[in-house]
């Protein structure tokens, strides 16, 4: 597929309204106590210390920014005047928040600097792209790409002039110690690809590094410091189109250096994501490594919470870690933030939303729901210790339920069973002694060589329910990857696609990826239920 993106501010709405953008925990107001899954109401707010914040959230319909401590109390820092920021960015020092109201032709945008230990903010006209902090004091790029403004937690504000200006369409993405970071877009043009652009380091004499080799430039989404202040990481979403986008996580050490490219293909992350398309729905940096959770894409494809998947990876190791969350992130002392809920934008709001979790020590609570942004204190994620992982999802086994989800006999598991032992063995005798209602044809068939494999894979398959008693080994007639399609995939039909390793079709009917069982295992196993009992009966081509 040839990469081609939409213009950065365009892509980066298009990904936003399609993903949650998480960076680690949240919490709740004191009305929050139902929750869903709460597990106890979070603490009274008053008790919360002020002087020792942990993380920061968004609540979008409630247009606040709200704050919490290590042990979940939380409390209201700010409201956001109907301006719902999309990101929000620490201090070093974890006592001072940072945002941009989103940009509008008519206004000159602002910036809003709180300190979330007084609950005092100071908000600045600022015509500027994207913010965040230079060592202890909140910057933003000038609108026209020439200057760093700074806003001083003392002081007057003032212009970095920047020695090679970046143009109006260049974006501060992410802050540091020493140097903040810009995304540029560059012109289509030979070995440019629209949305691709250059990546740079500006410090604090306005001297611009580039972060990227010469002519290989990146796409990007969002950007995440290392709470060290050196390193990047940021996401990439080059595209074939609104429904092909193909996001990837790249890491840079800040120094001199190629990024390096961070990829999962592990059994979890091959069920959730077959195909090209994918989103990276949130990261967070997590010690020297990052969390990260990849998923489908919004509207384009089916959706199902099995299709997130969130990894911990570090010096190209990845760690599974679980299956449907739009977010996780680490904390100090084994703290741990998961978002939960559904990715799709409800109740008018410009971004999904969920219910975010605070696990401390064995006590997990949930603290909020309508939480979109949520970010760690840096010295938070800076003292992340490495999880342990999760089990992987089952690739290869007889199933329990049918295509949809529906239980099957057990008479019926029990026969399946049977097969898939004999078939793994390549025991053909025992095969044919086990299909006790089929043709010769169909018992020559069985014998050859090649046909245990064959009966392998279809067996593990989810059947189809093929008449009042039949069942049809693997059941994948056809499907469309596609949401409120006829014949959208089931997320049992998921599995057995990435399972039996099937490609795609576009068909003509479809905007999405058609794919057919017909393809890798043209006969497939007839099973019937008589008088109670599990046969099987043929083959569905003879």
């Amino acid at each position: 597929m040839t990469p081609i993106s939409m213009p950065f501010r365009a892509l980066a709405a298009l990904i936003l309204s399609s993903a949650v953008i998480a960076t680690a925990a949240c919490s709740a107001d004191p009305d929050d106590d139902k929750a869903p899954g709460a597990r106890g109401a979070s603490p009274s707010s008053s008790a919360a210390n002020r002087q020792r914040p942990v993380l920061a959230f968004v609540r979008p319909k409630q247009q606040a920014v709200m704050v919490a401590d290590a042990a979940g109390r939380t409390w209201q820092a700010d409201r956001t005047e109907g301006q719902v920021p999309d990101r929000l960015s620490w201090s070093p020092d974890g006592r001072r928040l940072v945002w941009t109201d989103p940009q509008k032709e008519d206004t000159t945008g602002r910036l809003h600097v709180l300190d979330v230990t007084t609950g005092k903010r100071v908000s600045h006209a600022c015509p500027c792209s994207g913010a965040g902090f230079l060592g202890e004091d909140a910057v933003g790029l000038a609108s026209d790409g020439s200057a760093l403004l700074v806003f001083p937690a003392t002081g007057d504000p003032r212009r970095i002039a920047l020695n090679r200006s970046k143009g109006p369409y260049a974006s501060l993405v992410t802050g540091g110690s020493e140097d903040v970071t810009l995304f540029t877009p560059l012109p289509e043009g030979p070995g440019v690809f629209r949305g691709q652009g250059t990546l740079d380091a500006v410090d604090r004499q306005g001297r611009v590094r580039p972060l990227l080799p010469a002519k290989q430039p990146s796409t990007l989404t969002q950007a995440w410091r290392a709470p060290d202040g050196k390193g990047v990481a940021w996401g990439s979403a080059d595209s074939g189109g609104a429904c092909w986008t193909v996001s990837t996580l790249f890491q840079h050490s800040g120094a001199a250096g190629r990024p390096t490219r961070l990829l999962p293909g592990d059994t979890a992350f091959r069920q959730a994501l077959i195909g090209d398309q994918r989103l990276i729905l949130s990261a967070a940096w997590a010690g020297a490594g990052l969390t990260v959770t990849y998923t489908g894409i919004e509207n384009c494809q089916a959706r199902y919470p099995g299709r997130s998947v969130t990894y911990y990876v570090r010096d190209g190791k990845w760690t599974y870690l679980g299956s449907g969350l739009l977010g996780l992130a680490l904390g100090a002392d084994g703290r741990v933030a998961r978002l939960r809920g559904d990715a799709h934008v409800a109740d008018g709001m410009s971004l999904p939303v969920g219910a975010l979790s605070l696990t401390s020590g064995a006590r997990e609570q949930v603290l909020a729901d309508g939480v979109s942004a949520f970010v760690f204190t840096p010295a938070e994620s800076a003292a992340a210790g490495a999880p342990a992982a999760r089990p992987q999802p089952p690739t290869a086994a007889v199933t329990t339920v049918d295509d949809h989800g529906k239980a099957l006999p057990e008479t019926m598991v029990l026969l399946a069973r049977r097969i898939e032992r004999a078939a793994a063995a390549a025991d053909t005798e025992a095969l044919v002694r086990l299909c006790t209602g089929c043709r010769e044809g169909v018992l020559q068939w069985v014998r050859r060589t090649e046909a245990p494999s064959e009966i392998l894979q279809a067996i593990r398959a989810h059947p189809l329910v093929n008449g009042p008693q039949g069942f049809m080994y693997p059941g994948l007639t056809m499907c469309v990857d596609e949401p409120q399609q006829d014949i959208t995939c089931t997320p049992e039909q998921l599995h057995d696609i990435a399972v039996l390793g099937l490609k795609s079709d576009r068909d003509g009917d479809y905007g999405g990826s058609v794919y057919s069982v017909w393809k890798s295992v043209p006969v497939p196993l007839i099973m019937r239920m008589e008088n109670g009992e599990a046969r099987w009966t043929g083959l569905a081509a003879g």
